[in-house]
């Protein structure tokens, strides 16, 4: 899934603008990055925990560390609403 239809799959179920739901990912994002970028991690609920990891090179990339219930609900194949 893209940008497009992931902003179209977010305004279907919210029952929102499809620019509405692109401003609020957007939004999302940049706070994401601005985040990472000063060297904090986020824990977002159940959902998981952004980080930031450098390589043996020094290289640094973010990383999701899945939660509990994301995991379980990727295993059993479920949704989330």
């Amino acid at each position: 899934m893209d940008t497009q239809e992931f902003t179209r799959e977010l305004a279907a179920r919210k029952g929102i603008s499809e620019q509405t739901a692109y401003r609020y990912i957007n939004t999302v994002m940049d706070t994401i990055r601005q985040v990472l970028v000063e060297g904090k991690e986020i824990k977002i609920g159940s959902f998981g925990k952004f980080t930031v990891v450098t390589d043996l090179e020094g290289n640094k990339t973010a990383m999701l560390c899945s939660g509990k219930s994301l995991r379980q609900a990727l295993t059993a194949g479920e949704g989330i609403v």
